[in-house]
């Protein structure tokens, strides 16, 4: 019996395979773009109009496809090759910028106009993440997924969360015309980048079902695993409780909230706090393989929560910035070891359906939290609207023990493993 890893031979000596590269060179600049425009979108739109209601419809058409639309997604990833998809979600990308970069030039700054192109690449990215995070096992051994994986957290942490947003602001302080022209440049080279790939087959290239058929046979395998069906309660409980937990705590935090931080303050603070992910990607990839992945994932719950409910106990700047840095850390690590279990134990020709439809279930509640939390940091104040986001935190650890029961399946291949590695 050979190993996934054995087959592939940078795999063997530690580094990572051809094709990872390609994918992760491409993964880079896509975030580049992607950290650009998530700035550049609503700069335009707060430009053009001072009403958060509009404001607010061009954050949401970004994040709204993957609530409506991540099952079929998932499921025409599958049914199209990986280098198709990619290559054609970034080309098009690149169009969505010029269309938008052209109405700016001649109608100037309007709403219309923003809320469509952020839909689009709202699509466009659900399209391109699927498949990347899709293709990562069929260009990296088993062994290699932990690794693989905190190199795509720390290029996305660094690039969309860092680099992308720092230069967006600067550049659109002269000229949204170039952020938007950056963004067009970043896009075409991402697609440029992915054309190096080989051309494989589509993942499902047996006979085609109708696609509600692919969707509900794909929900079917998601609640019979029980470590995954308990993984998309849990990080629905955290999404969740974050997104409730932030506004709460920008009030909290800023001038004349209770921590007294200025504008200039908060943000250095939130980017400090990054940092945290950035540390986990490393220690993530470097733990032992003995060592239970079961326990950092509790740790991670626990800690969590815990950094949640310290502006609750202190309103002292340097602890909450420590927590920030500490809940950073456990959601990326979280992040890393539940998305590498969710990719070696699903088939090859259901990936693409198991991805976006654990993404669509798992961010499900993210719009309940913000409104829930601020109607009782209204009524009660904010501390216990605070101690409120906490309890939806620690939700999640009641369905821990559980996840102990089912932990010999993060350290073991799945069935289809064994049955594609043996020879």
């Amino acid at each position: 019996m050979t190993t996934t890893a054995e087959k592939t031979p940078s795999a063997s000596h530690g580094r990572p395979p051809r094709q990872f590269s390609i994918l992760l060179s491409s993964f880079a600049f896509s975030n580049l773009a992607d950290g650009l425009t998530m700035v550049l979108l609503p700069l335009m739109a707060a430009m053009a109009s001072r009403s958060p209601l509009a404001v607010s419809l061009v954050a949401m058409g970004r994040a709204l496809p993957w609530t409506l639309l991540a099952p079929v997604v998932g499921v025409l990833v599958e049914r199209t090759p990986v280098r198709t998809v990619l290559v054609w979600a970034s080309l098009l990308r690149l169009i969505v910028l010029a269309a938008l970069s052209a109405s700016l030039m001649v109608s100037g700054l309007s709403i219309p106009p923003l809320v469509a192109a952020a839909v689009a690449l709202g699509v466009l990215a659900a399209f391109y993440e699927v498949a990347a995070q899709s293709a990562v096992p069929a260009m990296v051994g088993a062994e290699q997924l932990v690794s693989a994986n905190s190199k795509l957290t720390a290029t996305e942490l660094l690039l969309r969360g860092f680099l992308g947003p720092s230069a967006a602001g600067f550049i659109a302080s002269l000229s949204f015309l170039r952020v938007s022209a950056a963004c067009t440049v970043l896009y075409g080279i991402t697609g440029l980048v992915m054309a190096w790939l080989p051309s494989n087959p589509a993942a499902a290239d047996g006979p085609r079902k109708r696609i509600r058929a692919d969707i509900v046979e794909g929900m079917r395998y998601l609640r019979r695993d029980p470590l995954l069906l308990r993984f998309v309660m849990m990080t629905a409980c955290g999404a969740m409780a974050y997104a409730a937990w932030i506004p709460v705590f920008t009030l909290y935090a800023l001038s004349p909230g209770p921590m007294g931080l200025t504008s200039t303050g908060f943000g250095l603070a939130m980017s400090v706090a990054a940092f945290g992910g950035l540390a986990a990607t490393w220690l993530t990839a470097r733990l032992p393989a003995s060592f239970p992945q079961t326990h950092v994932l509790a740790a991670s719950l626990v800690l969590g929560t815990g950094a949640l409910a310290t502006p609750v106990l202190t309103a002292r700047p340097l602890p909450n910035i420590l927590a920030l840095m500490v809940y950073s850390g456990c959601t990326v690590a979280w992040n890393i070891i539940t998305v590498s279990y969710r990719q070696r134990c699903t088939p090859p020709d259901m990936l693409g359906r198991i991805n976006a439809s654990y993404r669509a279930l798992a961010w499900s509640l993210i719009p309940l939290g913000p409104l829930v939390s601020g109607a009782v940091g209204t009524v009660a104040g904010l501390r216990p609207g605070l101690l409120f986001c906490v309890a939806i935190s620690g939700c999640s650890l009641f369905l821990l023990p559980g996840t102990y029961r089912h932990s010999q399946a993060l350290s073991y291949p799945s069935p289809h493993e064994e049955t594609r590695e043996a020879v």
